[in-house]
Parts: structure tokens; sequence; C-alpha cells
């Protein structure tokens, strides 16, 4: 049987097996109890049949992946196949869960007894999270820069430390009691989760048709679309404010400066000086303007960072560059510089959704959603220069 034969027949015995353990449950339903052993039999053999042909696709498909990594080492030492891209190699499922939300995707059926649902989506399966995790770190990440915890329900409080009213503990003689300090520095940050949707295309068509691999396309997709998500909440709650405690409003400063002393004084005056841990966030616009700047000593105002020479920093900070259209209206004008994981969290809800769906006239598509919510946590720690003019940072 060739790989192709093996992989219809087990689409095909998957599907026959979901249709087998709703017979049993109806069956249960009715209270036929022996109709419902007789066909657990069955549901039985065909899941040890589906296990055994995953496992020879798998291993088939494997050996198939090594001849042609094999195949592209040869051409490129013969110097072929130079306009050839790399793709990367993506793990087949290894789990029965995956294995489930794989056959979901292709068949649109839910293995209740392997899938977890949560409001009508199918809930991405641990497995399948971390893989697109890791594509994840191939992308532009600000959620690197500030502090992201994992939540388990949709709305709370968490318990946050602010380190700029971190004090320090006083002197007490011995036996005295315990004094009070002074400043509280945990307190109960609130938090939403919000949901982000949006439409993977991809028909049914193109799966039967044209064989692809609608599970690694996917983890792709996500893997763009959870980054992209991140960055956004981010710059937006950077721009406009976040809830905090008793209903105020936390925001980062926004500070005008005209020429360099004035950024000088900007993050001299107001930043912890914890160099280390202080990140400039500029745009394409703003890094060119800034690389060009020069004190009256001639020396530029964005030097190099001696561990690493492609990587510039403005008076210690680590300097990010973003595209000019993630940071919106009047960024070539705008730095947010300060210890962004002090100043800025992201709760995650760590649960990623999929459903398929009618998309307009098109046919299905695959709608997928991801949870977060994205807070100040010390308005402090963190500032916003607004350079050659007085616009501030509105989006």
């Amino acid at each position: 049987m060739s790989l192709l034969e093996m992989q219809l027949k087990l689409k095909e015995t998957r599907i026959n097996h979901k249709a087998k353990v709703k017979e049993v449950r109806d069956a249960l339903d009715r209270d036929d109890i022996e109709k419902a052993k007789s066909l657990k039999e069955e549901v039985d053999e065909m899941k040890a049949e589906i296990d055994e042909l995953a496992d020879k696709v798998e291993k088939i498909e494997e050996e198939n992946k090594e001849d042609e990594q094999e195949d592209e080492g040869n051409q490129i030492s013969n110097g072929e196949g130079e306009q050839r891209m790399a793709q990367p190699f993506i793990p087949e499922p290894t789990n029965e869960e995956t294995r489930a939300f794989q056959s979901y995707l292709e068949t649109r059926e839910i293995d209740g007894g392997a899938l977890k649902t949560d409001s009508g989506f199918v809930v991405v399966p641990e497995e399948v999270v971390n893989e697109i995790l890791k594509l994840k770190e191939k992308e532009f990440n600000l959620d690197q820069y500030v502090t992201v915890k994992s939540v388990g329900y949709g709305s709370g409080k968490y318990p946050v430390v602010r380190q700029s009213e971190v004090a320090a503990l006083p002197q007490v003689d011995e036996l005295e009691e315990n004094p009070k300090l002074a400043v509280k520095p945990f307190f109960q940050l609130g938090y939403d989760i919000k949901t982000h949707r949006g439409y993977f295309l991809i028909s049914r068509e193109a799966i039967e048709d044209a064989a692809i691999n609608v599970l690694a396309e996917l983890k792709g997709w996500m893997a763009r679309t959870i980054a992209s998500t991140r960055n956004a909440a981010i710059v937006k709650a950077i721009k406009e404010g976040t809830p905090g405690e008793e209903g105020k409003t936390l925001k980062l400063e926004t500070i005008n400066a005209t020429d360099i002393d004035g950024i000088k004084d900007a993050i001299n005056l107001n930043l912890k000086p914890n160099y280390e841990h202080n990140v400039a966030i500029v745009s394409q616009t703003a890094f060119s303007e800034l690389d060009k700047l020069k004190d009256s000593d001639g020396r530029y105002l964005l030097q190099e960072d001696i561990k690493e020479q492609s990587q510039k920093r403005l008076l210690g900070a680590r300097v990010v560059v973003l595209p000019d259209e993630m940071i919106g209206t009047d960024a070539a004008s705008t730095i947010i510089i300060g210890n962004l994981k002090d100043a800025i969290v992201l709760f995650d809800r760590s649960q990623y959704q999929a459903a398929w769906t009618n998309y307009m006239q098109f046919g299905e598509s695959l709608m997928v959603a991801v949870r977060q919510d994205v807070r100040i946590l010390d308005e402090k720690s963190a500032i916003v220069i607004n350079f050659g003019g007085s616009g501030g940072v509105e989006g």
C-alpha cells in the first residue's frame, strides 16, 4: 500500500471510528447495553487499526523527509537548487489528542473523547500550542520585553509588585515588634481577558485535492498571528493607558524633547539608571533620525553595544526598532523607553481555540481565537519621549 493510499485509509477509518462511537453513545442513551458492548468491540478494533496506520504513515513520512533533505543537500553541494527555499521540518503528531485535532481539521468531526471544547470552539492541544509558540519565536515579539503571566480564568485580580515602590527593610532591635512597612509593594491588578478572533482561509477542496498539511499551515499562521496580536495590544496599552486599581487609568508619562539635551534630561531624570534592563523602542523613521544625532563634542547619541556590534544603545538602553505602522501616528517622533518588564504585564489565557465556520460565499474557513489582556503594571518604570514636537503619542 502506497503512502497516499495509507493516508486516505487512515482518514476514512477515523471518520468511520467517530461514527461508530456515536452509535455506541446512542445505544447507551437507549439503555441497549448489549448493543453498546457489541459496538464497543468494533470501536476498539478500529482504534487499534488507526493507531497502527498512523504509526506506519508517520514512519514513512519521516523516511521521505530524510530522503528529501539528503537530496536537497546533494543539490546544494552540486551547485543546484539555489532558487529553492528550504522548508522547516514540522514533526507529525505524537499523541492521541494531537492526532484527534489533526483529524478535526481534516474532517470537521470532533472526537469528544480526545478533544476539549469551549463555547463551540475546539481547544488547541498543548502539544500543538507548544509547537506554535516555538515557531512564534522566529517572529518579532514585543512580549519578550514585558512580563507575561498565565492565568486560568477570564477575569480576576493578580497580586503584582511595583518595583518603584519596593522599600528597604528598617533596622529593628532584638525582640522589638516588627514595624509596618510604609509602602506596600504588592497590589491587586485586575485583568479582563479579551478574545481576538480571525479567519484562517483554507477550503475543504484545498485539503482534499491539494493534499495540504492543514495542521502545519495552521501552526505557522497562528505563530505569526499571536505575535502580531500581542505586539498590537502592547503598543495600544503604551499609547492609551489601561485601567489600574480603584478605577484609575494608568498611563506612561509623555515628555517633550526638542534636542539631544532634552532627550538626555528626559531619560536621566525620569528613569532609574538600571541600564541593563532598559529598552528603547523606536520606529524605523525615528531610528534613522536618532542615528544621525551628535552632541556638541561630535559623539553620536546612539552607541554600539560593546557585546554585540550590530546592536545600538541609547544612553545604556537596548534599542529595538519597529515598523512605523506598528507605532502609528507620530511614530517618527516617538521613543518608548524604560524597564518594560516592570512597566507592562500581559495576561495570557494560555488557551487557543479553533472552529470551522462559513466565510461569506467562499466556503468554509477556520476561525481561530486568542485570549489575552495587557495592563500597565508600573507607570513609573517607563516613559514616552516625543522629540521634535509636542503632539504626544496619539494613535
